[in-house]
């Protein structure tokens, strides 16, 4: 139990977003709201883009092994994420928490989703399923290459959520079977 001269270790949590996040600012508009919560003091925020992998692991690799780490990734930013987490697998400094948020690439298979449930001690994995009629966002993740069903067998928990791609707030809302949601998990204390 820690003594009350010991401050709080609070979470460090990085949110990725994709290719579209430079205008439509999806994640950013998150990251915004993060930062404006009264209890904004209780973690440090930091956001990237998904072309910034290489920032994230040195901001991740400064940070005390004791600290928390979450790291929450939409689009081509979910692939970013799982490609961090997969490095940091390697390196044997797993993050707490990795939530792939209807990631968007080509050509992953098996071996590198083990990879990336390495790199997570929870890996959750959230599926866009569209919503009801025509979203631009489905078609430009169908462009991109949705990992799709591929990390229900190493993810720890896959979600479909019936949500467009573009959908990152809702999706970040979404609740898992046992009742909390992502945001939840993503706002736990240390």
């Amino acid at each position: 139990m820690p003594d009350a001269a010991t401050p709080p270790v609070t979470p460090l949590l990085v949110l990725i977003g994709g290719a579209g996040d430079g205008t439509l600012r999806k994640v950013g508009q998150v990251v915004d709201w993060l930062r404006a919560r009264p209890d904004a003091a209780e973690r440090e925020v930091h956001y990237f883009f998904h072309w910034q992998k290489g920032a994230v692991l040195d901001l991740i690799e400064a940070q005390p092994p004791s600290r928390p780490i979450r790291l929450v990734g939409h689009s081509w930013g979910g692939n970013a994420a799982a490609k961090v987490a997969a490095t940091l697998g390697r390196q044997g400094r797993p993050v707490d928490l990795l939530i792939t948020i209807d990631p968007v690439t080509r050509g992953i298979g098996p071996a590198f989703l083990a990879q990336v449930k390495a790199g997570a001690r929870r890996w959750i994995n959230v599926q866009a399923g569209g919503a009801a009629g025509f979203d631009y966002s489905d078609l430009i993740a169908a462009i991109g290459g949705p990992y799709g069903k591929a990390p229900r067998d190493h993810a720890d928990q896959h979600l479909v959520l019936p949500h467009p791609h573009a959908a990152f707030a809702a999706m970040l809302q979404g609740r898992l079977p046992e009742g909390p949601s992502l945001l939840d998990l993503v706002l736990a204390p240390a």
